[in-house]
């Protein structure tokens, strides 16, 4: 067990890290800029806070004075020979680390290796071609809306969820080198989806056999929703890698650690980091706060639970400071109450969930109908090997993987549905992808049991060959399927945006956010150096040269004009209005 004096420098290096970062983001533009954010996103009646120049340079300054009492405060607490033991021991314990993992790699058989890396090399191939294939949708709307308007927009503005701040953060970095859209937007998240990958299988090897950490990892990356989130740039492969540190680090403070500071350092790293990144991951949280808690009361290792509290705590006090200033800019509203987490009525709310749960748990197993079934077969295989492991007719190996392993990943699946009927929302299906992994890891586990029980069965090499290859095509016609519809509307909002820029340029009333959106999104990265006049309301004193609209009277504007289009295809309208004489 590290010192207290230990947990309180990783509590002040943390918050410092975090307040330092959130002064330098506020630090990077002016009053003025933070509220021109405002025209950003200019729909739906919403508005940035009313803070004045006074509120944003004390926050600011409060901010950096914050970070530069955290730093004295760091270097007095680490400054002692027993704290430089404790900040050396950390360091061995990284090194260690990344020792032990390289070897665990290392120790493959041959054919081993060869067999994962060409499953990841399938993996990587299929992730690029979605990656470059998948039409233009939600990260068309970060890449317009935040990342392209610089850093205090990433950090500090949220009109809409769909600012996934870490996320968005890492493609601002890579729009720095580039600002081309795949390769600001999507090619982060193939990185990390691909590294991810990697790390999590050596993880798993550490913890299992290869057999179930192949399973586990390969049947999570060819998962559609997997799939597809490797290969657009959202949040949600970066959120589903730091919930497998915090699972790994939970894993790791439930036994008897060889590296306990890096465990609590990684528990407590993950936790701000991926609630940086979506602020859903406090499923992920409640999930692995809810176990450590109970082992430590139970086993009375009362130390343990107050070293969890205090880092619970600096987990939230740290969240806050990153948030301080999307906090300060946007306000709480739509950060805490949008659509995506509204409470529903109780009634509503009851009445829904046993299709919710279905739906959500088949949709994270493969198949949104019927996905559900391979959760409740995985269930019954876990109670038949929990079953056999009271008989004591479960092998040594596997009893370690169901005790260490298997019921910790089912505390992570059961626990965020627990919260979610606490708080009576229904978020969508690609919030939980991270639950999904730790589905894979007892399917993987359950799977490995049939294949040792009857290992001389000839068909089940075959069979097994042909379910994946049957699992893996089905996946990836899924995104074909979806795709579809997305490829089409934007091939209309790019047409329509090609015929507009080869008119005589004029001011464009564009009210729809959707079309408003996307004709900036497609301006902005197809014809770069183009001023044009866009507006999402009607200014009396413009005269409009077009006015673009929805076909059929969709949407929430008709224009009040008798004339036929000048441009129509099935998503857009265009009229070209009289010129002034």
């Amino acid at each position: 067990m590290p010192s207290f004096r230990f947990f309180l420098l990783l509590t002040c290096a943390a918050l410092l890290a975090c307040t330092g970062y959130a002064a330098l983001l506020l630090s990077s533009g002016s009053w003025e800029e933070a509220r021109a954010l405002d025209r950003v996103f200019p729909f739906y009646a919403w508005h940035i806070r009313p803070f004045t120049l006074a509120e944003y340079e004390n926050a600011r300054a409060g901010l950096a004075l914050t970070a530069a009492l955290l730093a004295a405060a760091t270097l007095a607490l680490a400054r002692p020979p027993k704290l430089q033991q404790e900040i050396a021991r950390l360091k061995v314990e990284l090194l260690s680390h990344g020792a032990s993992f390289r070897e665990c790699l290392r120790r493959l058989a041959p054919g081993q290796r060869r067999l994962a890396l060409g499953l990841l090399a399938l993996l990587t191939g299929t992730r690029l071609y979605f990656s470059l294939r998948n039409p233009e949708y939600d990260d068309a709307v970060s890449y317009e809306v935040f990342v392209s308007k610089g850093l205090l927009a990433v950090g500090g503005y949220y009109p809409i969820p769909n600012n996934h701040v870490l996320a968005n953060t890492l493609s601002w970095l890579f729009y720095q080198l580039y600002p081309g859209f795949w390769f600001c937007m999507r090619l982060p998240v193939l990185l990390v989806s691909t590294a991810g990958t990697v790390w999590l299988f050596g993880l798993l090897l550490r913890q299992s056999s290869f057999r179930v950490a192949l399973l586990a990892t390969a049947g999570f990356g060819w998962l559609q929703l997997s799939l597809y989130h490797a290969g657009v740039g959202r949040g949600y492969w970066l959120l589903t890698v730091l919930a497998g540190l915090v699972f790994f680090s939970t894993l790791a403070l439930s036994e008897s650690p060889q590296r306990p500071r890096l465990a609590w350092a990684g528990l407590l790293g993950g936790g701000i980091l991926g609630s940086y990144t979506i602020p859903t991951f406090a499923l992920v949280l409640a999930s692995a706060y809810s176990w450590l808690g109970l082992l430590f009361l139970l086993s009375r290792a009362g130390k343990y639970l107050l070293a969890l509290l205090l880092v619970g705590a600096t987990t939230v006090a740290a969240t806050l400071a990153l948030y301080a200033p999307l906090l300060l800019i946007s306000g709480p509203e739509l950060f805490f109450e949008n659509g995506f987490v509204a409470s529903r009525g109780f009634e509503e709310f009851w009445r829904g969930l046993p299709a919710y749960l279905w739906y959500s748990e088949g949709f994270l197993a493969g198949q949104r109908t019927v996905g559900g079934l391979l959760t409740l077969a995985v269930l019954l295989g876990l109670a038949g090997l929990q079953r056999l492991d009271n008989q004591g007719r479960l092998p040594s190996n596997q009893r370690t993987w169901l005790r260490q392993l298997a019921q910790p990943a089912l505390w992570f699946v059961a626990v965020p549905y627990a919260v979610l009927m606490v708080k009576h929302v229904f978020p969508p299906e690609r919030v939980l992808l991270f639950k999904a992994f730790f589905l894979f890891i007892l399917a993987a586990l359950v799977l490995n049991w049939v294949l040792d029980r009857w290992p001389r069965q000839r068909f089940l090499p075959g069979s097994m060959l042909l379910l994946a290859l049957g699992y893996i095509g089905y996946q990836a016609w899924s995104i074909e399927r979806q795709n579809q519809a997305y490829r089409s509307s934007n091939a209309s909002y790019r047409s329509a945006l090609a015929w507009l820029a080869a008119q005589p340029p004029g001011p464009v009333l564009i009210p729809e956010p959707t079309h408003n959106l996307f004709f900036r999104f497609y301006a902005h990265s197809l014809t770069p150096g183009r001023r044009w006049q866009f507006h999402d309301a009607k200014v009396d004193s413009v005269r409009y040269a077009y006015v673009v609209a929805f076909p059929n009277k969709r949407g929430m504007f008709q224009p009040p004009i008798s004339f036929p289009p000048a441009y129509r295809n099935a998503d857009v309208e265009i009229f070209a209005l009289p010129r002034r004489p």
